[in-house]
């Protein structure tokens, strides 16, 4: 590799980096970037563009000697092969090195897992939910450590905003009925900041940037290149996907399935689960898979929600009032790991979700108890800090990370 060039690659990575760096880290950006210090590794960071992946390649290169910080898209801008590029790296004095954006890179699992099986060198990627690892389930998925990071806990948010940081709090915490009440007068102070921060700053790179038109943005990249990393797409396909984006984010929860997608973009059922799986593993839809086993499961529609604030920021730029229930939905699985859905029947309406032993129902301030009836283990999650027993205020569960 011409050294001209090599230099021209990192020094044009180098201040793409710079650009990334903050005054105050996200709490989840420092227990990741803390692990990876304390045990140098191959580490693969995951995450919908604007979470901060960047910025903690920016932190670590910062501290981290003999490390070198590159950018996946310069690297395809200037036609450079992966494999060279991080030989001719390793042979100009650098041991860590740090791939940001990886998945622009045609092959790159290919080239870092050949490097890396033959240097052993301490190397972190990142990569707009590391698509290629979740799709190929390739070799390098089994060797490489991952951290995913999600858009911003209310927590987060608040550290940010106010300056004050609260204590996280624990599942087993906010179903203990007799901690309950203090932890709601907790949070009372910082209930004006909580819809600002459902409808438009859950996202890093909005809060910090101060302008919302970020959040279209990200949806046109990902769309347009992102999907690229998992399959070849065409102009009708991208404006196909841009309308399955559309429907999610401007019904409620309960009026979406892949019967009804299909019909909006007059495409079969299989594409338009295609679709969604595919936005999934790019971070702008969660998927929260049916409980049960057997025909209950495989048969039972898959609930599709929104990563905050996306719901809210697409919905301002289509002119539609978002669901206030998909709102609610897209809080609580920001902050819940491992809900399942339980299937919202025809005839006799049942709870919304299963963590756990838990059954959570999550609802308006009017929800009542009449879907919870003979349930063990059974809480109404409501939009209100008032408690009572077995019920649960829904900003609690903004303070799980």
């Amino acid at each position: 590799m011409d050294e001209r060039l090599f230099s021209h690659i990192a020094a044009t990575s180098a201040r793409a980096g710079e650009r990334a760096k903050v005054e105050q880290l996200r709490e989840s950006s420092k227990d990741i970037i803390n692990k990876i210090k304390a045990k140098p590794d191959l580490y693969v960071i995951s995450g919908l563009r604007g979470v901060g992946k960047t910025t903690i390649l920016s932190e670590l290169s910062k501290s981290i000697e003999k490390s070198i910080y590159l950018n996946g898209d310069i690297i395809v801008k200037y036609g450079v092969d992966l494999l060279e590029l991080l030989h001719y790296s390793e042979g100009a004095g650098y041991s860590t090195f740090m791939i940001d954006e990886v998945h622009a890179i045609a092959n790159w699992e290919r080239d870092v897992k050949i490097f890396h099986d033959e240097t052993h060198s301490d190397m972190v990627i990142t990569g707009s939910s590391a698509v290629a690892l979740k799709v190929k389930g390739s070799e390098l998925s089994r060797r490489a450590t991952l951290f995913e990071l999600k858009t911003m806990s209310l927590r987060e948010y608040l550290s940010f905003k106010t300056g004050t940081i609260l204590p996280k709090v624990s599942m087993e915490n906010l179903t203990d009925g007799k901690i309950l009440p203090e932890l709601t007068k907790s949070i009372m102070p910082y209930m004006n900041e909580v819809d600002s921060y459902v409808r438009r700053n859950a996202l890093p790179a909005c809060f910090f940037d101060g302008k919302p038109e970020v959040y279209i943005n990200i949806v046109e990249r990902v769309v347009r290149y992102d999907l690229q990393a998992l399959r070849e797409i065409d102009a009708q396909y991208i404006d196909a996907v841009f309308k399955v984006i559309k429907f999610v984010a401007s019904s409620s929860p309960g009026e979406v399935s892949y019967t009804k997608i299909a019909n909006t973009i007059q495409r079969s059922t299989r594409i338009a689960q295609e679709m969604v799986r595919m936005l999934a593993y790019s971070g702008l839809f969660y998927i929260i898979p049916p409980e049960g086993a057997g025909y209950k499961g495989v048969r039972s529609e898959d609930k599709i929600l929104m990563p905050l604030s996306f719901r809210a920021a697409l919905c301002e730029e289509y002119g539609v009032v978002p669901s206030s229930g998909g709102l609610r939905e897209d809080f609580f699985i920001q902050h819940v790991d491992g809900a399942r859905y339980i299937k919202t029947g025809v005839e006799r309406r049942t709870p919304d979700y299963v963590v756990g032993d838990n059954v959570f129902e999550v609802g308006g301030e009017s929800k009542g108890w009449s879907q919870l009836k003979n349930r063990k283990n059974a809480y109404l999650v409501k939009e209100t800090l008032v408690v009572r027993d077995n019920e649960i205020p829904l900003w609690l569960f903004g303070f799980l990370y």
